[in-house]
């Protein structure tokens, strides 16, 4: 196959050794093709400009510019490019600074036709397998543009790695220019549609995007901003829905952005927005800068003291919450008169602070459940229904939060079981969860949920937090604070408090006892 044949450029400035090189294996029928034969760098230079060899032959001695400094301007403007030095010399030297080059091999005047081609078969090898790993790259490179996408939005990857990656995978944009999320929830995600979606972006963008799949339903992409975007947006939007009449259920898209660090907010702001939007219609474009405007118009206009709300259903008292609810009802609806919109719109509200409650709890209702709400919500048309739908939710959330509370009773009894058998040897997850009476991996979940760290790096975090403690203010000799901490061996001791104090348990009691004057 063509693509397998290697082509090769000679370099020497003796006319004759290059021809002979050329000349004296018949090339084609190893696999290569002789590109050209010159006699300066400066030539190969010229002609690499047009195009690339896979393999050079170079010979060091050459006037005007020798063959290592030719190689090594081959190796930093052409990487891809295998190098074999040709030389009638034998100097350490030349060898050392080729290998610090990246030069590949060396062949020795007077050339054997054996180790030329030998040579050239071992770089075949080297350039075939690169090849294939790029083709292999080249074919994975949108997954794992995609992938790339997906870690930065959900801040999964740390900003000098994204950097690195984004360089690597020819993404420069994303942190260089200013950007915009655009969120689109549908209803499946088929071949089809994604198609003419990225048509649309296409279209758009001139190709300056890039996108991730955040779940089977939900597509995230990340466009850089130019004059009159709000604009485009809107018509890609009409065009997408065009198409795709039944697919789309809402388009959210957030402020201007710069930095790989605003990636996050760009996605929680698309999020926010396509899930608290009222949906009076089937498809809706919201762009984050009108849902603040109308957030803010549908608070001036009823008034909710949500803090009052949130603290009432955190504390597990519905009627509280409920009376809350009917404090305004009363006003608005009573006293008002109160239009349906804005009943529809404290419905929006209620479920939006509902929601976040969930959230600092770490819980969450699915999808389904979220859009019977919303659902309900844009149907509401009489104070009966809107009572009905909401006082039953109140009543769910309330319950919800109250599961918490029992984890949080089981994490304070762990917590307290951890105290009193610090000194114990076999201090451990398993042990724990046995003498409490509950399952290991629903303890390790909750205990990581409430505390923030493992029970793991929690017991170790006391025993350390113990042991300098006994160290300050003992004269306890270290096998014997070890033992107090249960931990026996006072090998393994040292190294965990080195790992967790920095300093070793010598370098430790030293310090404290220039503090105190000993």
């Amino acid at each position: 196959m063509e693509k397998d044949i290697i082509s090769i450029l000679i370099i020497d400035d003796e006319k004759y050794e290059g021809i002979l090189m050329a000349k004296s294996v018949e090339w084609d029928r190893h696999g290569f093709r002789i590109m050209a034969t010159v006699q300066s760098a400066a030539e190969a230079l010229k002609i690499m400009e047009r195009e690339l060899p896979d393999l050079v032959y170079t010979d060091i001695n050459m006037p005007m510019m020798d063959g290592l400094e030719l190689s090594k301007r081959i190796r930093e403007a052409y990487p891809s490019v295998h190098i074999v030095i040709v030389t009638g010399y034998r100097e350490f030297e030349y060898a050392r600074e080729a290998i610090h080059i990246g030069v590949e091999d060396f062949l020795l005047k007077p050339i054997l036709t054996d180790e030329l081609i030998a040579t050239a078969e071992k770089a075949k090898q080297a350039i075939l397998k690169s090849k294939k790993e790029e083709l292999k790259q080249k074919e994975n490179l949108p997954v794992l543009c995609q992938e790339l996408v997906r870690r930065i939005v959900r801040g999964d990857i740390s900003e000098k790695d994204a950097e690195e990656k984004l360089s690597a995978y020819n993404m420069l944009f994303l942190h260089k220019n200013k950007v915009r999320g655009i969120f689109i929830k549908v209803d499946g995600v088929e071949k089809i549609f994604t198609s003419s979606v990225l048509e649309v972006m296409n279209s758009m963008t001139g190709g300056r995007y890039w996108y991730t799949f955040l779940d089977k339903d939900i597509i995230f992409f990340i466009i850089e901003e130019k004059e009159n975007i709000k604009e485009e947006i809107e018509l890609a939007f009409l065009k997408m829905t065009k198409v795709n009449n039944d697919s789309i259920r809402v388009m959210s898209v957030s402020h201007c952005c710069k930095g790989i660090t605003d990636c996050t907010r760009m996605l929680s702001e698309c999020e926010e927005a396509a899930l608290n939007i009222i949906r009076d219609k089937s498809k809706i474009l919201i762009f984050y800068e009108d849902y603040i405007g109308l957030m803010l118009h549908i608070k001036r206009s009823c008034p909710v003291n949500f803090d009052e709300y949130r603290i009432a259903v955190k504390g597990g008292d519905l009627e509280a919450a409920v009376a809350i609810i009917d404090q305004y009802l009363k006003k608005y609806v009573y006293d008002g008169p109160m239009m349906i919109s804005q009943l529809r719109n404290l419905g929006g509200l209620i479920l939006h602070n509902s929601l976040s409650i969930l959230k600092e709890y770490n819980k969450y209702l699915d999808d389904s459940e979220q859009m019977e709400l919303f659902t309900a919500i844009s149907n509401i048309n009489t104070l009966h229904e809107f009572c009905r739908i909401f006082y039953s939710f109140i009543e769910k959330v309330i319950e919800i939060i109250s599961e918490n509370h029992v984890g949080n009773s089981i994490v304070l009894t762990a917590q307290e079981y951890i105290a009193e058998n610090l000194g114990k040897e076999g201090l451990s997850l398993n042990r724990i969860a046995s003498d409490l009476f509950v399952n290991s991996s629903y303890l390790s979940r909750i205990f990581k949920q409430v505390t923030g760290e493992s029970l793991t790096k929690y017991i170790m975090r006391k025993r350390m937090e113990k042991s300098m403690d006994l160290f300050d203010n003992t004269h306890l000799k270290v096998y014997e604070v070890a033992a107090a901490v249960g931990m026996p061996d006072a090998h393994y001791f040292g190294t965990c408090f080195k790992k967790y104090t920095g300093k070793t348990v010598n370098q430790y009691k030293s310090k404290n006892r220039n503090l105190l004057g000993e």
